[in-house]
C-alpha cells in the first residue's frame, strides 16, 4: 500500500514538473512508446501499422480468416524484440468528433470534466462509450479553451476486440482514432491509464555526463595544480643547487685569498710565484687549495680540461717537474675534473 502511494506521488510530482517545461524540452524527457496498430475492416481483414517516433509505417494487409494467419509471427517481424503497445485503430466513421468550449481553468483536467458531461454533450453516456478530450486551442483573450472530443460506442469497440481475440490477438492496450492523437478510454480505464509514453534516456545520459564531469573536472584541475607545484619545487631545487655550487666556489676562492694573504705575510717572494700561477692557469680552472712546503707546491682544484694543465705549467718558467699527484676524477656536483698537481718552484738561483 505504501509503495503504491509513493509511486502515485512520484507520478504526480514528475507530471507536474513535466507540464511546467516548454514543449520542446518535454520531448527530451518523454519518448513515445512504440505501438503495433491494428485497423479492422468490415470484411474481416486487418491492416497492421508500426508507429514509432511520430512515424506510421504500413506493415501489411491480412485476412483473419486465412489459415496461415499467425499474429505472433507478424508481431515479431514488426517489433524485432522491441517492447510495444498493442493499439486498435478506429476510422473517422467509427468515432464521433465534436468541439466544445470550456473555461480555461479546466484545461489540466479536461478529460475528467468531459466524463461528467458526456451524456449532455453527446448521445452517449460515460459508461457506454470510449472517449477522449484534448485541448485544441487556448483562447487567452476569452479565457476559454476549445476542446476536441472523440467518442465511440463501447459496444462497437468491445465487438472489435472480441473479433481480434478470436483470431489469436492478445488484449488491446490502446484504442485510438486514425489520423488523430485521440486515445479513447472508458471512465474506469481513465483511472488506470497505460502510459503511451516512456521516460527518455537522453536526460539520464545528460545527468550522468554532468555528474561525471562534476567529479572529473575538479580532480583533473587538482592533478594539474599538483603537477605545477611539483614543477615549481623541482625548479627551485635546481636553482638552489646551482646557487650552492656557486657558493661553494666563492667559499673556495675566499679560502684561496685568505691563503694568499697569510702567505704574503710569511713568504712575500713565494707569493709572487703564486700570483703568476693564477694569471697563467686557464679561465675554466678553479683553484681550491694550495700547499707550499719548501720548493714543492701542491695544487688542488677543478678544471674542464685538467689534462692540459701539465703542459701549461711546464711552459711557465716559474715551475718545473709538474706532475699529477693523484688520478684525475670527475666531480658529481659540477661535472668538472678534480685534480691534484705537484710542481717544483723555480727560484732565481735555480735559473
Amino acid at each position: 500500500m505504501l509503495l503504491h502511494k509513493l509511486k502515485h506521488f512520484f507520478n504526480w510530482w514528475s507530471e507536474g514538473l513535466l507540464r511546467g517545461l516548454p514543449g520542446p524540452l518535454r520531448q527530451l524527457f518523454r519518448a513515445e512508446q512504440p505501438r503495433l496498430s491494428l485497423q479492422l475492416f468490415s470484411d474481416n481483414s486487418l491492416k497492421v501499422y508500426w508507429r514509432q517516433d511520430s512515424k506510421m509505417l504500413d506493415r501489411g494487409h491480412y485476412r483473419l480468416s486465412d489459415s496461415n494467419f499467425n499474429f505472433e509471427h507478424i508481431a515479431r517481424k514488426c517489433a524485432k524484440s522491441r517492447k510495444y503497445l498493442l493499439e486498435l485503430l478506429l476510422d473517422q466513421n467509427q468515432a464521433l468528433h465534436l468541439q466544445h468550449r470550456f473555461p480555461e481553468s479546466v484545461q489540466e483536467n479536461i478529460r475528467q470534466v468531459v466524463s461528467y458531461q458526456l451524456d449532455r454533450l453527446t448521445p452517449f453516456a460515460a459508461d457506454t462509450a470510449y472517449f477522449d478530450a484534448r485541448v485544441a486551442r487556448h483562447e487567452r483573450n476569452r479565457k476559454e479553451i476549445l476542446a476536441d472530443i472523440f467518442v465511440a460506442p463501447r459496444q462497437l469497440v468491445d465487438r472489435l476486440k472480441e473479433q481480434l481475440g478470436a483470431a489469436g490477438i492478445p488484449n488491446i492496450d490502446l484504442v485510438s482514432v486514425l489520423d488523430t492523437n485521440a486515445r479513447l478510454l472508458t471512465r474506469q480505464d481513465s483511472l488506470q491509464m497505460v502510459p503511451a509514453q516512456r521516460w527518455s534516456r537522453i536526460p539520464l545520459f545528460f545527468c550522468l555526463t554532468a555528474l561525471i564531469l562534476a567529479l572529473a573536472v575538479p580532480l583533473a584541475y587538482k592533478h594539474r595544480r599538483v603537477e605545477q607545484v611539483d614543477e615549481a619545487i623541482a625548479k627551485v631545487r635546481r636553482e638552489s643547487s646551482s646557487q650552492l655550487e656557486v657558493r661553494e666556489k666563492l667559499l673556495a676562492a675566499e679560502d684561496a685569498l685568505h691563503f694568499l694573504q697569510e702567505r704574503r705575510k710569511r713568504s712575500p717572494v713565494t707569493l709572487d710565484i703564486v700570483e703568476r700561477l693564477s694569471n697563467e692557469i686557464p679561465k675554466h680552472t678553479w683553484l681550491e687549495r694550495l700547499e707550499l712546503e719548501g720548493d714543492t707546491l701542491q695544487i688542488y682544484g677543478e678544471s674542464e680540461k685538467a689534462l692540459t694543465l701539465i703542459d701549461t705549467l711546464e711552459d711557465s718558467s716559474a715551475f718545473s717537474k709538474v706532475s699529477f699527484k693523484s688520478p684525475v676524477t670527475r666531480s658529481r656536483e659540477s661535472g668538472m675534473d678534480k685534480f691534484h698537481i705537484q710542481a717544483h718552484l723555480e727560484t732565481s738561483h735555480d735559473r
